[in-house]
């Protein structure tokens, strides 16, 4: 189905749910990004000028690259535009290795190959006796390689004329020894026709072990091989992300170089299609988390498939023991039906050790109780709390899975893992108030919520609504184990009611754990009318606290989000070019 046709018919669904309106607003939308996405393409080609500086700044001092890539019944205009950009590399320190497993019934590949060969010694191939399948021709090509690093290739895509002169310089500045870009997909033959450019994170694990967001392009030290070890053909289909676990867990410096170098084709029956066009592919990743994850001692973890994305996973893990959560909700004065809508939602969360803590304020005047700040209130609370677990609720929501406190203590146990968010909707509609917390995201610039009042699909940008991800903040909901949150010191005192939770999130970070959004945990309360889309912007305090924070981290604010992409956009919520 081509792109208009999805277009028009998710239009038809969004209509039928929420009206002409919003049905409208959403196409606009869809149209604005692909604009924007067209005009990104456009400047993320290198000038002839730009190339040649490269080829020179390099010459000198760049590594040596060694591309891969196993051959396989290779269409001859596909295998020529493949070579083409190898040849057209502004760093010219490569070396291409060819392992051709084609079929007797296609020896024009091996043909044009030798050609190359001939003229150019960086060129190297090699005829295999047999195909051997992905990872076996995959490890015929590394078995060729002499270069200092490996740049994965596959035989029906490109690389930007500038991907190993950008990797190059990251590995000479940063003395990293795996790297990944950014990526684009496109309809073949032509590259204007986008069909989706993945702007991707800093390394975050648990982003790896539920997607290999990773993917392309890939490119690692040499010698780390010999503590990763080669493909496996037990998971062929797959075997990019067993493989990319692997050697993710040797590095000890793996960087993100953010900017589009690879461009994934996409043709009938590949992967970038269509994943249920291979449907081995999704076993055979689903293996490989959970042979991974047991092979770093988690051997209850179990691992399946989301019903969004079949090759992106969800983790599962008993809770040990039966630990306490001390839970403390803060909501307006409202009495009776406080109490009311408290046992509501006390009554539909399965969890039972758990103590409940009502903390009464007013929003609108910015005093909680006793003319105390929240932060302050919400300290004390916490100081007082014997309970294994902390669990902070804004407002008295509704639950829309009983089983919500569980799936944040199977998260919140982990040894790395400091604060767990939940996924929350708004009252009586199916927009999201809570998916995380973006560092320099908003009107302030200075944390927002992303997706904030967007109709949840359970999809968002590449799927990563559907999956536990990394996050730098969390707020409205989220979990933490006491001890830990002891150990970040708390709440800072000098805040009043908005964005102490965030400051905490940032001091985890700081101590070396990292932070999760699940959606695993989905609540439903608050409303658009009160909530922004900048973290605490509702609270009368926000002016002082925002000033105090941005002071504060300053640094971690012009960096800029590691969970997120300097690619996109500081303004919008969803995820749109910047």
């Amino acid at each position: 189905m081509g792109g208009i046709q999805k277009t028009v018919r998710r239009g038809w669904e969004y209509f039928r749910e929420r009206g002409l309106r919003e049905a409208a607003r959403r196409t606009v939308l869809h149209f604005e990004r692909k604009i924007s996405e067209r005009r990104y393409v456009r400047r993320m080609m290198p000038t002839e000028e730009e190339l040649a500086a490269q080829r020179k700044d390099c010459a000198a001092w760049a590594p040596r690259f060694s591309v891969i890539v196993p051959l396989y019944n290779t269409p001859m205009d596909v295998l020529r535009e493949m070579i083409d950009s190898v040849r057209r590399q502004s760093c010219e320190n490569w070396e291409l290795c060819l392992a051709d497993g084609s079929g007797e019934d296609h020896p024009e590949v091996g043909a044009y190959c030798r050609k190359l060969a001939q003229e150019d010694p960086r060129i190297r191939y090699r005829r295999l006796d047999k195909n051997m399948g992905i990872s076996g021709n995959t490890n015929a090509a590394l078995e060729m390689a002499e270069g200092d690093y490996i740049a994965l290739f596959d035989h029906d895509d490109l690389l930007m004329p500038c991907a190993l002169y950008e990797m190059a310089r990251a590995i000479r500045e940063q003395a990293a020894d795996f790297l990944y870009s950014d990526e684009m997909i496109f309809e073949s033959p032509r590259i204007t026709r986008v069909v989706g450019i993945r702007f991707k994170p800093d390394y975050t694990p648990e982003d790896l072990w539920t997607n290999n967001y990773i993917c392309h392009l890939t490119v690692f030290r040499r010698s780390l091989l010999e503590k990763a070890g080669l493909f496996r053909s037990a998971y062929d289909g797959s075997q990019d992300h067993d493989l990319v676990l692997r050697l993710t867990e040797a590095a000890e410096k793996i960087v993100h170089v953010p900017k589009v170098l690879y461009l994934w084709r996409s043709l009938p029956g590949s992967v970038a299609s269509d994943i249920h066009m291979k449907e081995y592919a999704i076993d055979a990743g689903r293996r490989a988390v959970e042979d991974f994850l047991h092979g770093r001692g988690e051997t209850e973890v179990r691992v399946e498939s989301t019903e969004v994305f079949p090759t992106m996973y969800r983790i599962r893990e008993p809770i040990r023991g039966n630990p306490s959560v001390r839970i403390l909700l803060t909501a307006d004065r409202e009495g009776a039906a406080a109490e009311e809508k408290l046992r509501r939602l006390e009554a539909g969360t399965s969890w039972k050790n758990a103590v409940w803590e009502l903390i009464p304020g007013d929003r609108s005047q910015g005093q909680p109780s006793g003319g105390k700040s929240l932060s302050r209130l919400l300290a004390e609370a916490a100081a007082r709390a014997g309970e294994d677990y902390l669990l902070f609720l804004d407002g008295i929501p509704e639950t829309l899975t009983p089983d919500w406190v569980q799936e944040m203590l199977m998260l919140a146990q982990r040894e790395q893992i400091g604060a767990v968010g939940a996924k929350m909707l708004f009252e009586g509609r199916k927009d999201l108030r809570h998916a995380g917390v973006i560092l320099g995201l908003g009107e302030a610039g200075i944390a927002g919520r992303p997706y904030f009042d967007r109709y949840d699909d359970r999809v968002g940008f590449f799927g990563q609504l559907a999956v536990v991800r990394n996050v730098s903040a969390v707020t409205d909901c989220w979990m933490i184990r006491r001890e830990k949150f002891e150990a970040a010191g708390g709440f800072d005192p000098a805040y009043g009611d908005s964005l102490f939770e965030v400051d905490l999130c940032l001091k985890l970070l700081e101590k070396g754990y990292r932070n999760l959004w699940t959606p695993g945990a989905a609540l439903r309360g608050g409303s658009a009318k009160v909530y922004r889309m900048d973290v605490g912007m509702d609270r009368a305090s926000f002016g002082a606290d925002s000033r105090i924070f941005r002071e504060k981290w300053k640094d971690f604010l012009a960096k800029g989000d590691p969970c997120y992409n300097p690619n996109l956009s500081l303004k919008h919520e969803d995820w749109r070019i910047g």
